[in-house]
């Protein structure tokens, strides 16, 4: 079913990513990913090798940062020519408002615009790919948020962390129809899902507000799905 399809992956060396990473490995798939700790993806690529006796490739780059994710395009088309499917998992989830390298809001500009400008660039190995295929993580988040907020998109005036999350998983799904309109006659299959809750470090590595990133771990092994169940939505698209 997936043996050999080159998949390529960001957000893998954690959560939902790294649970997707290990299934679509078990099923014969070739892994990419793009993490932003070395060790971190040594970790996930022995885990890999260990689950499917298979190789997997990593990329170094920071998701935040725009010249990072044209640089781990370009690492990427170096190495191989079509990507069958490729996985935008990667996600923050910001208390206070930060600003990444470029000037972005930052959970916009990981949550988005890297989704953005990663399939973008890879647009024609994944048009030469089999299966042609882009899953985006989005949420149910976006019920946050109505719009787009184009007067504040980079929310200056006054930053709202659930607001902030939710506006990005919007633009998620809209890219994600967006990219339907435009490549669906080239084949292209574009879906966005909602894994549900999950239990993964979105939202408890926020040490500016440590009771919240506390509630958060302590709801999560009550309420939450483990992130291998998390992951099914993500892995079946892959496929679908």
């Amino acid at each position: 079913m997936m043996k050999d399809k080159n998949i390529l992956i960001t957000g893998a060396t954690s959560g939902i990513g790294r649970s997707a990473a290990i299934a679509l490995s078990k099923m014969g798939a070739n892994i990419s990913f793009i993490a932003r700790s070395p060790e971190k993806a040594q970790e996930l690529q022995k885990e890999i090798k260990l689950a499917s006796n298979l190789e997997a490739d990593s990329i170094i780059a920071d998701l935040s940062s725009l010249e990072q994710i044209r640089q781990a395009a370009n690492e990427f088309k170096k190495k191989e020519k079509h990507i069958d499917v490729l996985l935008n998992n990667a996600g923050i989830m910001n208390t206070e408002r930060k600003v990444t390298v470029d000037g972005f809001e930052e959970t916009f500009a990981v949550n988005h615009l890297a989704y953005f400008l990663l399939t973008n660039l890879l647009i024609d190995e994944i048009l030469s790919g089999t299966d042609k295929r882009v899953v985006n993580v989005s949420s149910d988040a976006h019920k946050f948020i109505n719009r787009i907020n184009f007067q504040d998109l980079q929310w200056e005036e006054s930053y709202k962390m659930f607001k902030a999350y939710g506006q990005s998983k919007l633009a998620n799904i809209l890219f994600t129809r967006k990219l339907s309109q435009l490549y669906e006659n080239q084949g292209l299959t574009s879906n966005s899902l909602h894994p549900g809750f999950v239990s993964t470090s979105i939202g408890t590595q926020n040490k500016n507000r440590p009771f919240f990133a506390s509630l958060i771990k302590l709801a999560s092994p009550i309420f939450a799905k483990k992130s291998d169940k998390g992951a099914e939505t993500s892995v079946y698209l892959c496929f679908f």
